[in-house]
């Protein structure tokens, strides 16, 4: 992972290398996989094969490594991923819940992504 820099955001969001990570997502009906090419305490992007408008609640299923974290997020923002013709859209994500072990979950992750990144 490496971080983002160069923009104005509350908490650094990091950069997943090689390939983003999986993710399972639902608003309502079935599960579905999205994909999350960063992340940050206090969210997400998030890639999905539809579009959701701006304030759409989601639950999320989040794998951090070895571990997995639940998560509800709101829709912040959404816009067509380059290159894709239209099959995915990029969404910001704000986490709008985390119980408490998933919040440390998530940090510890983080926190273990930056010692082996650096600053």
């Amino acid at each position: 992972m490496e971080q983002t820099k160069g923009e104005r955001r509350r908490h650094s969001r990091w950069r997943i290398d090689g390939h983003d990570a999986p993710m399972i997502y639902r608003r309502l009906g079935p599960n579905k996989v999205g994909r999350i090419p960063n992340l940050s305490v206090g969210g997400l992007m998030a890639e999905f094969p539809e579009r959701f408008p701006p304030g759409t609640a989601l639950n999320l299923l989040i794998p951090l490594g070895e571990k997995s974290i639940r998560a509800k997020a709101e829709v912040r923002w959404s816009k067509e991923t380059p290159d894709t013709g239209g099959d995915a859209y990029r969404h910001g994500l704000k986490f709008t819940r985390l119980e408490l072990h998933d919040r440390l979950t998530l940090r510890l992750f983080i926190a273990e992504i930056s010692r082996r990144c650096g600053p």
